[in-house]
């Protein structure tokens, strides 16, 4: 493996239907840099690392024997990674041609962006707005406890929604937050910030690594010309990935927010639940209005009677 050459590490959890396509698509994704393929199979049961070692036979297939979440799975796909840089690509995540070459270029191009990130579209090219996200503050667990995002998605009072991409969609910008479904680490910003924190199951340990990464001096950065394909959690129990994401928030606001406000930060979490747990079928009779998907009143009403369980965050 070349000094500088990519280890994309992909960790796969009952993701059979999806592994393939993946595989096919991370081999036109970097035609100017080698790269290896590391897949770490989190105990799937469906046949998923059989299926990796059939379809990719290049790559190596870690079975890790139990679901340690994916923070676990891709520090032990880091672990054995010989590329000086890491893609960390979720397994129904495609990349388009020339993604991860474009990654590069922007990495290699702005000095200390440690972290690198593409732009996410849907399958009709249009732009899909999780490529990154802004960080939170009192102010958006403010409108998020108000319902204001809810009210007016998409603008000032949902304000962890990042801006749209110029019409061409293929600038650079320094971003808060790169999604983790297809994000690129420099091994030396991976090494100083300790990767992902293995505490977090799944869910904003993304969010976590890049305001770590931006404390330690890095400037995380998204190029528009890397473009990919994401179905985020397409087959996830709605109630079950609620309060996966929002024991993820709760750790964001008792790790980063400022001393004196973190109380308050989890209380505008609750006060926001509730309220959708009180209106879930009013808030979600017009999805449309929300300009991405919504939940259902049944998640918020099961994550307010599991408030115990998430409000504490993730722990060590």
């Amino acid at each position: 493996m070349a000094v500088d050459g990519v280890s994309a590490v992909v960790v796969t959890f009952r993701n059979a239907a999806h592994i393939e396509a993946c595989a096919a698509a991370l081999r036109e994704a970097a035609p100017a840099v080698p790269m290896e393929l590391i897949v770490v199979d989190n105990d799937s049961g469906d046949g998923t690392a059989g299926l990796a070692r059939k379809i990719a036979p290049d790559a190596r297939v870690l079975e890790s024997g139990r679901n340690g979440g994916f923070a676990f799975g891709c520090h032990a796909g880091a672990d054995v990674a010989r590329g000086r840089w890491l893609l960390f690509l979720n397994p129904d995540a495609l990349p388009a041609p020339g993604s991860v070459d474009a990654l590069l270029d922007c990495a290699r191009s702005v000095p200390r962006a440690g972290i690198v990130g593409g732009h996410c579209v849907r399958a009709d090219g249009s732009d899909d707005p999780r490529s990154w996200w802004r960080r939170p503050t009192l102010w958006s667990l403010f409108c998020f406890a108000t319902l204001l995002s809810t009210a007016f998605p998409g603008g000032r009072f949902d304000p962890e929604v990042p801006l749209p991409w110029s019409e061409e969609g293929t600038e650079i910008r320094g971003v808060p937050i790169v999604t983790g479904g297809f994000m690129l680490v420099a091994r030396e910003a991976w090494e100083a910030t300790g990767g992902f924190d293995r505490a977090f199951f799944m869910y904003a340990e993304d969010a976590d690594l890049c305001l770590r990464a931006a404390a330690a001096g890095y400037r995380p950065h998204v190029t528009g010309r890397a473009v990919f394909q994401h179905e985020v959690g397409a087959s996830s129990d709605p109630a079950r990935k609620q309060l996966l994401l929002f024991t993820g928030k709760a750790t964001l606001v008792r790790r980063h927010f400022p001393r004196g406000t973190r109380w308050l930060g989890v209380r505008l979490l609750m006060l926001g639940v509730l309220g959708r747990a009180l209106l879930g079928r009013v808030l979600t009779a017009r999805p449309e209005r929300q300009g991405r998907a919504t939940t259902g009143g049944d998640a918020w009403r099961a994550l307010w009677a599991a408030r115990r369980e998430w409000t504490g965050g993730w722990t060590a």
